[in-house]
């Protein structure tokens, strides 16, 4: 099984433009009337699983890369993520100290705040998921070779406590833990990780399979239980991205979407359609890491005509994710041209 396995490039591609649309139809959400909201409150939960795709093909290839010393193991990971991570992280640094009255306000930066932003990837939001990715590659050598069912057993356990511990007590308008560190728990992530470590171990391959029965009874549960709470949490309004990818019904979403939609992966790879997907899946870490700047600099165009930076329009925003994809994908192509460049940016 050492040859590039389809399914996961197909998941990464359909991942990764989802991120992007994802982003660009969210922008300034609020400010969309309420037919359109509720209609995104449906489809919402649908898009965020793409996250635990990465985390589950990560801990996959992770398992079956892992051949020589911890120390190999951990250098390679850091020369593939560190510089890119640095790189993008300081350019979007630049962009919100530039452009802080158009964007949220002012940004702090003092020192303190600037290496926080480093050390914990908040200065790019999105960068959260390599933060916890490398943590996630640090521990890899010390579980390598342990019971990875039992572990996957207290995982779950630990990602359903910490979403019921982030969302629940919105119900009563308090916030224990917030967005920024729950997104960061790598005890919220580290199932679906644990989960592709596992597969790789039994060279079980959860893609062959069709579903069961309870599978398909527990996706769609867990998605109505989703969208339920989504609607009904009384902060909705304040991070709409948060309230989607973060409770605890979405996170049993999570677990049961990841073997339907590798199933569909499956079934789709030999399809000719699914060449463009896998195009997407085989760049999808160019894609993620500059895709924000992209759909910035697409949406610009139109605030001479629309004030898109305080109203929401979903056309232009659709259009936006449709571009900024296609963008990223050819930025990422043609840069490939060149290896060494290629190598430090992405």
């Amino acid at each position: 099984m050492d040859e590039r396995i389809k399914e996961f490039d197909l998941l990464k591609g359909w991942g990764i433009l989802t991120v992007v649309f994802f982003h660009a139809i969210f922008y300034n959400f609020q400010t969309y009337d309420e037919k359109i909201k509720h209609a995104l409150y449906f489809f919402g939960p649908l898009g965020t699983p793409v996250v635990v795709i990465f985390f589950f093909v990560s801990g996959f290839l992770a398992y079956r890369s892992y051949k020589r010393s911890p120390f190999h193991f951990i250098s390679k990971k850091l020369k593939i993520f560190l510089p890119p991570y640095l790189l993008w992280s300081t350019i979007y640094l630049l962009i919100q100290v530039g452009f802080a009255s158009h964007l949220s306000g002012p940004y702090d930066l003092s020192i303190s705040n600037v290496i926080y932003g480093y050390l914990f990837a908040t200065i790019y939001l999105p960068f959260y998921f390599i933060f916890v990715l490398l943590i996630f590659y640090a521990l890899t050598p010390l579980i390598f070779k342990t019971n990875l069912k039992y572990l996957m057993i207290l995982s779950l356990a630990s990602g359903l406590f910490f979403t019921a511990l982030y969302y629940m007590p919105q119900y009563w308008n308090h916030s224990i833990i917030n967005s920024t560190i729950t997104y960061r728990n790598p005890l919220i992530w580290a199932f679906f990780y644990l989960w592709g470590m596992y597969i790789a171990q039994k060279r079980d391959f959860l893609w062959l399979k069709k579903p069961s029965f309870l599978v398909w009874i527990g996706f769609f549960f867990s998605y109505a239980g989703s969208v339920a709470m989504i609607i009904t949490v009384p902060k909705l309004f304040h991070d709409y991205e948060a309230y989607s990818a973060l409770g605890p019904f979405e996170y049993l979403f999570y677990c049961f979407s990841l073997p339907i939609f590798l199933w569909i992966s499956h079934l789709i790879k030999e399809k000719k359609y699914s060449n463009v997907l896998s195009l997407f899946g085989n760049h999808s870490f160019d894609i993620y890491a500059d895709h924000i700047l992209i759909i910035g600099l697409t949406l610009a165009p139109f605030s001479l005509f629309v004030n898109i930076s305080t109203s929401a329009n979903l056309y232009i925003q659709i259009f936006s994710g449709f571009a900024s994809s296609i963008i990223a994908l050819m930025l990422g192509i043609f840069l490939k041209r060149f290896p060494k460049i290629y190598n430090v940016i992405f």
